[in-house]
């Protein structure tokens, strides 16, 4: 437990630094629209993204990993009825 707590510090850390050494506006382009925020701001929508994502994708697969394991009980239990 005290890794993760270490592993976050230093991230915070991390971030902090980047921030402070970054803080001019950029210009993100993207289709039609046209943004200007700090370089900080844009990586950290940019990464809350990426994991918003991952989790996603991740439930999705617990879902579909469910209903797989559900079918199959269900084809057991008929076999199993089936055989007696």
């Amino acid at each position: 437990m005290h890794i993760y707590l270490i592993l976050a510090v230093i991230i915070i850390i991390s971030i902090a630094i980047f921030s402070f050494q970054n803080p001019f506006p950029i210009i993100v382009y993207f289709l039609n629209w046209e943004v200007k925020s700090s370089l900080t701001i844009i990586l950290m929508i940019t990464f809350v993204a990426g994991i918003l994502t991952s989790i996603l994708i991740t439930v999705m697969l617990k879902i579909k990993r469910k209903r797989s394991i559900t079918r199959e009980k269900r084809e057991i239990a008929k076999l199993i009825k089936e055989k007696k």
